[in-house]
C-alpha cells in the first residue's frame, strides 16, 4: 500500500510527504474550497501542459490577471510562475502530484522582466484584487532588495515589517483574513545574506529551504528582521524540488521559490480541514508542531511543520468537508445550506463576516434552508453548521 502511495504521488512525493501532507490527503483534504492566489512573473504554457490537465478539467483556475501590461492573458509570460503552480495544483498521478491538487487558484502576473519599485506595487495591486475575489492563501516567490536604478534599493536597516509598502501591504492582507506566504529568497551565501520586501513583514509566514533530508539549504536567506524578529518562520524543501517545465516534463530545481509553494499547498489542506482557524492561529498552530519549534533560529525558524498533527484541545469532525455544502457560491443573493451528512443531528446554522461577527442564527428545521442575503454588503461571509458532534465552517461570497 505504501509503496502504491509512492508511485501515485511519483516525483511530488518526498516533497509532500516530509510535510505530512500525504497524511492530509488520505483524510480527504486535498484542498478543495480553498482558493489560492499565486503572484509572480507569468505562468507560460500552463495551459497546455499535462501536469494541470486536471486543474484546467475541473474548472480549478478561476481566473486570470496581469498587473504589468493589463488583461487576462499570463500563458506566454515567464515560467517561473507556472514552476511554482506545479508544486501545488499538479495532478498528473505517478508523475508528479503536488500539495493541494484539488485547491482553487487565480493567476496573478505582478513580476516584470526589469527590477522596478513598480513591482512591489503591482503585488499590492494583486494581493487587493485577491482579496476582492475571496481568496483564501497569497503565495509569492518574488522578494526585492535591489532595483535597477541604485537610489531605489532597499537597506537591511529598514526591514522592519513597517516601512516598505509591499512589507506594510502583505501584513494588512493578513488582518484582511488571507494566509500570505512570502520565500526568504537565495541570497543566503551571498554578501547581502538576509530577507527581502515583503519576507519581513509581520503575521505572514516567511518560507526558507531545506533539502530532503530537512538540511538547512545554505542559498536560503536568513533573518532576523532589523528589528529582531526570527525569520524565516517555517521552511520546505527548496532544494532539489520537482516542478513542471514549460516545454513540458519535469525537473528537480533549488529555491525558496519552490519551497514556499509546496508549503503554501499543505497549508491550505491543514487550513481546509482546521477551518475555524484564524489566519493566526494557523501561522502559530504549525510553528508549534514544527521540528525545531524549541529552539527556533534565523535560518529555519521553526522548522518543518508536521501537517497531521491535530492540535492539542482541538474537537474535528470525522467527515468535516461532507457534513454540509453551500448553493450557489459565489451568489448575489440568496443561499441554500444542505446538511449532507445526516448523522451528525444538525442544530444551527451561524452566519459571520470576516471578522468573526456573528450576524444571524438559524435553527435548523430541514435538511435544506435558504438564507437571504440581499440586506448583506457584498463581501466573504462564513457559514457555521454546529451539530451534537462539533461544528463546520465553510467560507462564502457575496458579489
Amino acid at each position: 500500500k505504501a509503496q502504491g502511495i509512492i508511485e501515485y504521488y511519483g516525483n511530488g512525493y518526498e516533497q509532500a510527504q516530509q510535510l505530512n501532507a500525504v497524511c492530509m490527503h488520505g483524510y480527504g483534504f486535498r484542498g478543495q474550497g480553498m482558493t489560492i492566489a499565486v503572484l509572480d512573473a507569468g505562468f507560460s504554457n500552463a495551459n497546455n501542459l499535462p501536469a494541470f490537465d486536471s486543474l484546467f478539467a475541473r474548472g480549478g483556475v478561476l481566473g486570470t490577471r496581469d498587473f504589468v501590461e493589463g488583461g487576462n492573458s499570463v500563458y506566454e509570460d515567464n515560467s517561473h510562475g507556472m514552476s511554482v503552480l506545479s508544486c501545488m495544483a499538479s495532478c498528473h498521478p505517478s508523475v508528479m502530484v503536488g500539495t493541494a491538487p484539488e485547491a482553487n487558484y487565480w493567476l496573478l502576473r505582478t513580476e516584470d522582466a526589469t527590477e522596478t519599485p513598480s513591482e512591489e506595487y503591482n503585488w499590492i495591486r494583486g494581493a487587493e484584487f485577491a482579496d476582492s475575489v475571496g481568496a483564501d492563501i497569497l503565495t509569492t516567490s518574488l522578494g526585492y532588495t535591489t532595483f535597477d536604478k541604485a537610489a531605489f534599493n532597499h537597506t537591511y536597516t529598514a526591514l522592519n515589517g513597517k516601512t516598505y509598502p509591499m512589507s506594510i501591504a502583505s501584513t494588512m492582507a493578513v488582518r484582511k483574513g488571507m494566509f500570505v506566504l512570502n520565500a526568504a529568497g537565495n541570497d543566503g551565501t551571498s554578501p547581502w545574506q538576509f530577507i527581502g520586501v515583503p519576507a519581513d513583514a509581520d503575521s505572514i509566514c516567511t518560507v526558507g529551504a531545506v533539502d530532503v533530508s530537512g538540511n538547512y539549504a545554505s542559498f536560503s536567506s536568513k533573518g532576523p528582521t532589523a528589528d529582531g524578529r526570527i525569520k524565516p518562520d517555517l521552511v520546505a524543501r527548496g532544494f532539489q524540488t520537482w516542478v513542471a517545465l514549460s516545454g513540458g516534463g519535469y525537473q528537480a530545481g533549488n529555491g525558496t521559490s519552490y519551497a514556499t509553494p509546496v508549503l503554501a499547498g499543505a497549508v491550505a489542506c491543514f487550513w481546509q480541514r482546521f477551518n475555524t482557524f484564524k489566519t493566526m492561529k494557523v501561522l502559530d498552530t504549525l510553528r508549534k508542531t514544527a521540528s525545531n519549534n524549541l529552539t527556533p533560529n534565523n535560518t529555519i525558524g521553526w522548522g518543518i511543520p508536521n501537517m497531521c498533527v491535530l492540535p492539542v484541545g482541538v474537537k474535528e469532525l470525522n467527515s468535516n468537508v461532507n457534513v454540509f455544502s453551500v448553493f450557489p457560491n459565489p451568489t448575489t443573493n440568496k443561499i441554500t445550506v444542505k446538511i449532507t451528512d445526516k448523522s451528525y443531528a444538525a442544530q444551527t446554522i451561524e452566519l459571520r463576516n470576516l471578522l468573526g461577527t456573528l450576524l444571524k442564527t438559524i435553527v435548523i428545521t430541514s435538511y435544506e434552508t435558504v438564507i437571504d442575503l440581499c440586506s448583506y454588503a457584498n463581501g466573504v461571509y462564513f457559514i457555521k453548521v454546529n451539530t451534537k458532534a462539533g461544528s463546520s465552517t465553510q467560507k462564502i461570497v457575496k458579489e
